[in-house]
């Protein structure tokens, strides 16, 4: 039923008329992996106050991560949608690559300036830049060199940045499937509460989401 879920989260009335909010959470990522989350959908009636029409039961298997949840109202972000390319799915579905960068920038600055807006290009500013990119100061000013991780897809845009200012972006192994131990998780989706008419969602505006293997909703 979470096709009856997101098609009702995606009508025109709900998204003039209606809000969802999060009212009990069980389970745990590390411990259970499955998790409840238990929401109210509610609407507006003729003198403009909210109450609530429906509750709904969402089961997430394999839970992996969630954020944003806790909000007192999703609002404008209340239409739900499942994706399974997006960047938020990145490090599970998409080979990760460990490299070296060797030389120090001239002007760090400028460098971490240019590796923001190439985050922010290719990601969509899901990913921050200081995930992956920490410490300039510390061991890779004094040593010249840094070993860093990161997903496939944004191999291309370092590299233009590093060959820019000079550093060598040199591969050290690329790592998939099995060889990612618990990051290996092809069958991952995105279950996004977004509202493409105000931000799309490949763009982080502050959408909650949820991440898991499967997704049952159930009205109760």
């Amino acid at each position: 039923m979470i096709e009856q879920l997101i098609e009702r989260t995606n009508t025109t009335k709900f998204y003039q008329d209606g809000n969802l909010h999060l009212t009990e959470l069980k389970g745990s990522i590390r411990r259970y992996k499955t998790m409840d989350f238990n929401f109210v959908l509610e609407e507006q009636d003729n003198f403009g106050k909210m109450h609530s029409i429906e509750h709904w039961k969402l089961i997430a298997h394999q839970t992996i991560d969630f954020n944003g949840i806790y909000a007192d109202s999703y609002l404008p972000y209340v239409k739900l949608k499942i994706l399974t390319d997006h960047p938020l799915l990145w490090n599970y579905n998409k080979p990760v690559l460990e490299f070296e960068l060797i030389g120090f920038p001239e002007n760090p600055s400028e460098f971490m300036g240019d590796l923001f807006f190439e985050y922010e290009k290719v990601t969509g500013n899901w990913i921050p830049l200081h995930k992956d990119f920490y410490g300039l100061n510390n061991y890779y000013k004094q040593h010249g060199k840094r070993y860093f991780s990161i997903p496939k897809p944004l191999k291309e845009s370092i590299e233009k940045v590093c060959k820019k200012h000079g550093i060598d972006f040199k591969l050290i192994k690329e790592r998939d499937g099995r060889d990612k131990g618990y990051a290996n998780r092809p069958n991952a989706k995105l279950l996004i509460f977004g509202n493409e008419d105000i931000s799309p969602n490949d763009f982080s505006s502050g959408q909650p989401y949820i991440i898991a293997e499967e997704f049952i909703a159930t009205c109760i």
